[in-house]
């Protein structure tokens, strides 16, 4: 599962993988061998990697969807329960939150 989140995560930021090496001050080769799965990574770059993709070490191995690293702690918390709401309930949150959102003044303008 590593291997194929390196490779996915690599293409979506459009860095190279020589790119990546230099982050990580390794050979191209070897990050070459984490994307395919043949060679192991320790913590230190497995962290390292994390926060490159601004994801969490988690979600690297397989144990977790992605939730951008960039969001803080009560937004990752909000994000996980509405994720594990049935389908009414997401829509009762959507409705919540849409009208908060209508009023809740900003720059000065209020929402339409």
């Amino acid at each position: 599962m590593l291997h194929l989140r390196l490779l996915e995560l690599r293409k979506d930021k459009k860095a190279t993988q020589a790119e990546v090496a230099k982050i990580l001050k390794i050979t191209p080769q070897t990050y070459s061998l984490y994307e395919i799965g043949k060679h192991n990574i320790n913590n230190e770059t497995l962290c390292l990697l994390a926060d490159y993709f601004e994801v969490s070490t988690d979600y690297l191995l397989g144990r977790k969807e992605a939730v951008p690293l960039l969001l803080t702690e009560r937004e990752r918390g909000i994000i996980e329960k509405y994720r594990a709401l049935d389908e009414p309930s997401r829509d009762s949150v959507d409705n919540v939150l849409g009208f908060e959102y209508s009023r809740t003044p900003r720059s000065g303008k209020k929402a339409i």
